[in-house]
């Protein structure tokens, strides 16, 4: 079961960035390993900054509140999520003076990400941004989006050799496909892991290169993607296809779809519902009756206006917003009256709007309640 967020750092879902900030620097003290010395402090500390470094981050946070925690945590890996958590920043930010003299790099990392911090030689992400109108948001859309990215070379299979060539070990890392840097920080010394640059961190070349990708193992190449745009999505929010960005020989990068919602003509978004003007003639706001509106989906439509109906006046009408993301709910449209006034009368028209002010004014003459076009 997804962990909860919220639950984790003892927070409300409407906290401030103050609060959660807050909340977790005295987590922060309270179960960090270096003070904290019961064995699940570890796994709790591991807890306690993946839900900050979500919920400490407007987008992240945005986007984990738009998913909820089962769907956030199919679409986002743990490198998406700690991606830009800086631990030194953070501290320093929050007044934060922990010792970590002693306290080993790779059982650091160990309790802030649950295993030793390592280098891959995986391909990079490639970000893609699609312009979305309200009518493809509303229930979902399919688009066809033409990426260019590193490929994995179909003559040597991504290893970078001729068909037939011997592979020959890296004599800068000896095979191992990385270089090891040691560094001092706040964190104490810690090794800093990066690809051999040698060998493309493979830990081996090959007497021939390819021909194809000149030993590179990828390809420049164009291709056309088709994306599904679930119903719901929000100006900012990124979709994640895996394995669609750059190639790498330890796993090809992923394509980030990143989504701006385009302003609309009509109707202008509420969440999940949708708000738009309607007309209605001063006559049927004064009698009441029909008019035709616009929906984001089903076309014109037409709605009841109460007679004596206000300026402002707010009708709700049903199921014609915006589909909930991962939810099978429909949002709502909420019509607001705008009463219209005629710029030029006829002069059967002025008569009778002359008669009627006569009546309102005898009205309020005999001390009885006034009578105008509205009240």
């Amino acid at each position: 079961m997804a962990k909860n967020y919220y639950d984790v750092l003892g927070i409300q879902k409407n906290a401030s960035q103050a609060q959660i900030k807050d909340a977790y620097r005295k987590l922060v003290l309270k179960y960090h390993p270096d003070v904290n010395k019961n064995e699940d402090a570890k796994v709790k500390m591991q807890d306690i900054n993946e839900a900050y470094a979500v919920l400490g981050s407007e987008e992240k946070r945005k986007q984990y509140d738009a998913y909820g925690p089962e769907a956030f945590n199919r679409q986002f890996s743990q490198e998406d999520i700690f991606r830009g958590f800086n631990f030194e920043d953070i501290f320093r930010e929050m007044g934060v003076n922990v010792n970590f003299g002693g306290f080993g790099s790779e059982d650091l990392f160990g309790s802030f990400f649950g295993g030793q911090q390592q280098s891959k030689n995986t391909g990079q992400s490639i970000l893609y941004r699609i312009d979305l109108g309200l009518e493809d948001i509303a229930r979902g859309a399919k688009k066809s989006i033409s990426v260019r990215h590193l490929k994995r070379c179909s003559r040597c299979s991504g290893k970078g050799g001729e068909p037939g060539s011997k592979p020959v070990k890296c004599r800068r890392c000896k095979g191992s496909g990385y270089m090891t840097r040691q560094q001092r920080s706040m964190f104490g010394s810690i090794n800093t892991v990066t690809t051999c640059g040698e060998c493309g961190g493979r830990g081996t070349y090959y007497e021939k290169a390819c021909k194809t990708c000149s030993g590179k193992g990828g390809v420049i190449t164009t291709e056309n993607v088709e994306v599904n745009i679930p119903a719901g999505v929000t100006n900012g929010m990124r979709l994640r296809l895996e394995s669609m960005g750059d190639f790498g020989p330890d796993g090809d990068g992923d394509l980030y779809i990143e989504i701006r919602e385009l302003p609309h003509p009509v109707f202008q978004r509420n969440g999940d519902d949708v708000i738009a003007m309607v007309n209605v003639p001063f006559y049927t706001a004064v009698l009441g009756g029909r008019v035709p509106v616009h929906t984001l989906i089903g076309g014109k439509k037409e709605i009841e206006i109460e007679k004596g109906t206000q300026p402002g006046r707010r009708i709700l009408i049903r199921g014609e917003g915006i589909k909930r993301l991962n939810g099978g709910s429909i949002g709502d449209e909420i019509a607001v009256v705008s009463v219209e006034l005629p710029k030029e009368l006829s002069r059967e028209e002025r008569e009778l709007m002359e008669r009627f002010r006569d009546i309102g004014e005898s009205r309020k003459g005999d001390g009885k309640k006034k009578f105008g076009l509205f009240g």
